[in-house]
């Protein structure tokens, strides 16, 4: 049987099974204010007990920034009598919750599932780590990246939305895997790959791409209906993208690298 840390078994569908749960709880556009925020143990969950993660708190909150960053991520440890606790803490800039425009709303959710990805490899990584010399070397990592990560945030990270020409790779919160990446997880798929699946993969996409429109989909491609086809999908990206807060650049990134091929193969 593999164990708890087994790398084989630790790919992107094992992680939005064990993260995603995490990162639902966090409401998005009811965040508090600092000093408030929204504390998540993760003992509260036998399930991170046993991944190691026992020790873990999530929290997240608004700030107000003197920068247009959208959002960084700290990472702090404290000792408790005999317990290490270890804080991962998000910090979302203040001026993305002026309102509740649909633009707003895109940008806080892309901030989270940035940041949020960030602490993922965290967590992985303290989970893992138990031999004392390691275990050193990771605490000091992980203030070095979250302080490089502050900086490059109210420096120039996430200046994503700030383009006005078709959306890139910041524009859309994409990162190269080294981006999130400490060096300590037992985990071999791409990070990046990670957080595009938190924002949207086929899990969410099938809460509106229900069975009778996958069917109906599947039928037009068999009958080389591709107009009708269209149609159908165009329907169901409408209210996904106003229910889910998603930008349409980034819906039809997902579409073009993984949703219309995994569909289409099943209509032929």
């Amino acid at each position: 049987m593999p164990s708890e840390h087994d790398p084989a078994t630790h790919g992107i569908t094992w992680a939005i099974k064990n993260f995603r749960p995490l990162l639902n709880q966090i409401d998005i556009d009811n965040l508090p204010e600092e000093p408030r925020n929204q504390m998540i143990i993760l003992s509260d969950d036998k399930k991170y007990i046993r991944l190691g993660m026992a020790d873990c708190i999530l929290t997240v909150c608004r700030r107000n920034f003197k920068s247009t960053a959208n959002g960084f991520y700290t990472f702090s440890h404290r000792k408790y009598e005999d317990q290490d606790l270890f804080f991962l803490n998000i910090y979302i800039n203040n001026t993305l919750y002026v309102s509740n425009n649909p633009e707003l709303r895109i940008n806080r959710r892309r901030a989270i599932a940035h940041e949020f990805t960030h602490c993922v490899a965290a967590f992985l990584s303290l989970g893992r780590i138990r031999a004392k010399k390691l275990f050193e070397g990771l605490i000091k990592e992980l203030g070095k990246r979250a302080t490089v990560n502050a900086m490059e945030h109210f420096q120039s990270l996430l200046v994503q939305f700030a383009s006005s020409g078709p959306a890139g790779g910041n524009e859309l919160g994409i990162y190269p895997d080294e981006h999130f990446r400490l060096g300590y997880e037992d985990f071999d798929d791409s990070f990046m790959m990670l957080y595009k699946n938190f924002i949207l993969d086929r899990e969410i996409f099938e809460k509106y791409f229900l069975k009778n429109a996958q069917k109906s989909f599947s039928e037009n491609i068999k009958a080389g209906n591709i107009d009708e086809a269209s149609v159908i999908l165009g329907n169901v990206l409408h209210e996904l993208i106003l229910k889910e807060a998603i930008s349409a650049e980034f819906v039809n990134l997902r579409l073009k690298e993984e949703l219309i091929f995994y569909y289409y193969q099943r209509a032929v």
